[in-house]
């Protein structure tokens, strides 16, 4: 396993985060990787980095780069990993502690699939409530269709977070040049998601919750003028693989994925200090 944790001023819960893997992948003796890149940031993040590398020397790597954004920062990880699976875990979140094992027991099960899907719990920092299940089945685990696996990443949300699932290496085009789209603030799962779920061929799902999302006040709750817009280039990426995914009613899945964009990106212009209605209006009429 190659375990990537993206880094970008989150002092306050970096610490929790790392002891959750390296708790767990000790029990793995050679087995794992753990690759920090600290995204520029200000505060003592990259001195924790740091100390965990000098603590564990053969287990975790650490890179130190200028301030590029979560999309590009995850992808400096993917580049330098060497792991067969790649596993995502946001640096304010937390893998449960058999995480690694019920991993590895569906990859024996199911004969090293190239995507694993997973519950998680969305987490306050005291307690934490399953955010969903039975996505695919209501037993423990499956193997899943890719045509299924595209339409939930078209109609839904479950299937989109890049921590909620793993994935081979291979799926993985680490030379892909994703510079053009910037420092998107959203939508870079959903970006990233595309690449995989393209190349991945076979899929499992578990049916069981073994990943904390720490809550924020979320994305609902804040306005981002650009999040129509930055979904608008992450909808291009999704045309460009209407062939390839070869599902026949590819247009009304993509019709309700770009409907439930639009909506969200209007409810959120509630939660701005708009000069006036007329500007509102403008930003409204704009998408």
């Amino acid at each position: 396993f190659s375990i990537i944790v993206p880094v970008y001023n989150v002092e306050k819960y970096l610490d929790e985060c790392l002891e959750s893997i390296v708790l767990q992948i000790e029990m793995f003796p050679n087995a794992c990787e753990v690759i920090l890149i600290n995204d520029g940031s200000t505060d003592s993040s990259g001195k924790i980095c740091d100390k965990y590398k000098e603590k564990y020397p053969n287990i975790i790597k650490v890179y130190h780069n200028s301030n590029q954004g979560l999309l590009l920062t995850r992808r400096c990880g993917f580049k330098n990993a060497n792991g067969d699976y790649i596993v995502n875990c946001d640096s304010d979140d937390k893998l449960e502690n058999d995480f690694l094992k019920n991993i590895q027991e569906i990859i024996k099960k199911y004969q090293e699939p190239d995507a694993i899907l997973f519950n998680f719990y969305r987490y306050d920092g005291c307690s934490k409530k399953i955010a969903f299940q039975n996505i695919f089945t209501s037993d423990t685990d499956c193997i899943i269709e890719k045509t299924e696996v595209i339409k939930e990443f078209m109609l839904g949300h479950h299937i989109v977070s890049m921590c909620g699932k793993i994935c081979k290496r291979t799926c993985i085009d680490v030379n892909y040049d994703y510079v053009k789209f910037g420092k998107i603030s959203t939508g870079e799962d959903s970006l990233q998601s595309i690449e995989i779920y393209s190349n991945a061929k076979t899929f499992a799902y578990l049916n069981k919750a073994i990943y904390d999302y720490r809550c924020g006040s979320g994305m609902t709750r804040k306005f981002d003028e650009s999040y129509y817009f930055t979904f608008k280039s992450i909808f291009k990426q999704i045309e460009t693989q209407k062939k390839e995914w070869k599902i026949k009613n590819f247009d009304e899945l993509f019709a309700v994925k770009v409907l439930q964009t639009t909506g969200r990106a209007i409810t959120q212009s509630r939660y701005n200090k708009w000069k006036s209605i007329d500007e509102q209006k403008k930003y409204l009429r704009k998408i």
